[in-house]
């Protein structure tokens, strides 16, 4: 005799902390030095524009998950920061210039120097809702 078949599991959003992990993580690599970054990327096989993409995965869907486990938890500063990472990265990508994109481009381009400080604030903001240890550049 068959099992009765079961309902497909329902694909469940990582817990609260998990998520903000998650999202710091992308910001550790976004506020980390030009080097680290180039040593990050060469470490996994990337391309400099996984910093990006890892980046909009995560804000894609983290504020989201927490706002709705947490509604209030992720103070209105933050937000706006990810707002403010968020619409930089995209004019850069709109950016015709292709050395953005580069190794050379991380250590020399003012707008990866704009980012870092964003992304820096931003984790500021969140080692103060004191859920997580934020991870160091090279731990991930």
């Amino acid at each position: 005799m068959n099992p009765a078949p079961q309902p497909p599991t329902r694909y469940t959003m990582p817990d609260v902390p998990t998520s903000v992990l998650r999202l710091a993580e992308t910001l550790v690599m976004l506020a980390a030095s030009a080097d680290e970054q180039v040593a990050w990327l060469a470490r996994h096989r990337w391309h400099t524009d996984e910093l990006a993409l890892d980046f909009d995965w995560a804000n894609g869907w983290v504020p989201h998950n927490v706002d709705d486990q947490s509604p209030g938890l992720l103070p209105p500063a933050l937000h706006d920061l990810l707002q403010r990472i968020d619409d930089a990265l995209a004019a850069m990508s709109d950016d015709p210039a292709p050395e953005t994109w580069t190794p050379e481009g991380l250590t020399t381009d003012p707008e990866w120097a704009e980012l870092r400080h964003l992304a820096a604030q931003a984790l500021t903001e969140i080692e103060a809702l004191d859920l997580i240890a934020i991870p160091s550049p090279a731990d991930l």
